[in-house]
């Protein structure tokens, strides 16, 4: 998928994670697998939560977190 029209041409998407296989608690009693969008939304979303908390008087803001998520994936 590409950047909406007027961006910079870069490839989307950025951050990319599993969504398949996830251990997750089943509906009556103990674990079951899951997997789909569903399951690797809240994977980012605690990543990118983990990140956010640590930062104590920084700038916090879309941009500023893709692009910490991205450097360390990348390094």
């Amino acid at each position: 998928m590409q950047e909406l029209p007027g961006g910079y041409g870069r490839v989307k998407p950025d951050i990319v994670t599993y969504g398949s296989g996830v251990r997750g608690s089943g509906m009556k009693e103990g674990c079951r697998s899951l997997s789909g969008t569903s399951v690797a939304s809240p994977v980012v979303a605690g990543a990118v939560t983990l990140l956010a908390s640590t930062v104590l008087n920084g700038v916090v803001n879309p941009t500023s977190i893709n692009q910490a998520l991205i450097r360390r994936l990348a390094g």
